[in-house]
């Protein structure tokens, strides 16, 4: 028994092409978060929110709702000092629109006037306190078309904290955000005109890819486009080839992590409706280096915001295993329990359970060196993605992938 287990571990998954259709809903209101192995996770408004904060306790990134209308200007004539002095003559003399960078979730509008060094854009880094301090003066225009001054006055361990008002200095607000604590998500969002926090995206580690309406660089010129935007690590490879549909080459090219590698051009506008690339695919290296491909088929437009394309998992590397042990996790994914069975470990050789970002959430020791089966309850769990880590003599000898669902 003990060698036909570790023979059935060397077969292949099979995998076969699936089509998906996914909809943003008319004039893009809407925006899907896609699991290449689970398909989409979430399809939500994206029409109630303008400021997104990042919820890493290090990260100074603040976005804008730019791809649905939202505006952002630095004030032109002063410092933070200059609060009271602001009014509504004020959008007459604006200087160019500040963008989210359309490569990076690291930078976003609010970050581009970074002059270097510990000035991140909208505040500078006190080495004493370890604060950003906010230092510069902001006009918003809200996704409502409202117009707002906005001042992010600091970030303290996590929390932003930030004052907004109308241009004559009428319905102040005063808010902060504890954004680390929604440190399983990549961001935190705030609408002004309701005045609310919008928990809005699923866990940072359950998704692959967003289908989103943004703003990009086209011809020079910054314009708002629909598309394709990855998570943070996701790895994209684009290819152009005769047979997208059934080429499988993903080593002979490079991939990236730029957010925008499938982007918003794998289609075109012609003679009044959307053409697809016919020769582009792309493979996209999920954070278990599983490689997928996948093709376009149509794209409708702002009237029905329908999307449709191809997914295949063209290279599965999830699970690998030293030949001296077994390890299986059944049933994965998992709802109520789930059990691991391995076999041929040394005792005193550890299971360890870290999620996408390495942290470690379990550990359990193996005492039995023999065929055993580990139960455990799936609600002890977060849900989520985990890696399940058999170190054996100090030694990483399997690394296996575990849904929680």
């Amino acid at each position: 028994m003990k060698y036909f287990l570790k023979l059935f571990i060397l077969i292949p998954i099979l995998s076969f092409s699936q089509q998906t259709n996914i909809s943003l809903l008319p004039g893009y209101s809407n925006q899907s978060f896609y699991s290449m192995l689970n398909g989409e996770v979430l399809n939500i408004e994206n029409d109630n929110w303008d400021i997104a904060f990042s919820t890493d306790i290090y990260s100074t990134s603040i976005r804008i709702n730019d791809g649905k209308g939202a505006e952002l200007y630095i004030y032109p004539l002063g410092d933070t000092s200059a609060w009271n002095n602001i009014n509504s003559s004020v959008t007459s003399i604006l200087n160019q629109p500040l963008y989210n960078s359309s490569t990076s979730w690291e930078i976003g509008a609010f970050d581009m006037n970074t002059i270097g060094g510990f000035d991140y854009g909208w505040g500078v880094y006190n080495l004493q306190n370890h604060h950003v301090i906010g230092d510069s003066l902001y006009i918003l225009k809200s996704i409502d078309g409202n117009w707002k001054k906005l001042w992010i006055q600091r970030k303290v361990s996590g929390d932003f904290l930030f004052k907004y008002a109308d241009l004559d200095g009428n319905n102040l607000v005063n808010e902060s955000v504890a954004a680390s604590s929604y440190n399983n998500k990549r961001f935190i969002y705030y609408s002004v005109n309701s005045q609310s926090v919008l928990d809005r995206e699923p866990n940072m580690s359950e998704w692959d890819i967003t289908f989103t309406k943004y703003i990009t660089p086209v011809m020079g010129t910054p314009y708002g486009v629909t598309g394709v935007l990855s998570n943070v690590g996701i790895e994209i490879a684009e290819t152009n080839v005769s047979d997208p549909s059934n080429y499988t080459n993903y080593s002979s090219h490079s991939f990236d992590t730029l957010m925008d590698v499938i982007g918003y051009d794998w289609k075109s506008y012609q003679s009044g409706g959307y053409i697809i690339d016919p020769n582009r695919c792309y493979f996209i290296k999920d954070y278990f280096n599983n490689v997928w491909r996948i093709v376009f088929n149509s794209f409708d437009g702002m009237s029905t915001g329908n999307i449709s394309f191809n997914t295949e998992l063209v290279s599965n590397t999830t699970s690998i295993t030293d030949s001296e042990v077994f390890l299986n996790i059944y049933p994965n994914p998992a709802n109520d329990y789930f059990s691991i069975i391995t076999d041929g470990v040394n005792e005193g050789s550890l299971l360890q359970f870290t999620d996408i970002s390495g942290r470690i959430v379990f550990e359990k020791f193996i005492l039995n060196s023999s065929l055993f089966e580990h139960k455990f309850n799936s609600s002890s769990f977060t849900k989520g993605i985990y890696l399940v880590n058999l170190i054996n003599n100090e030694n990483l000898v399997s690394v296996n992938k575990l849904i929680i669902h």
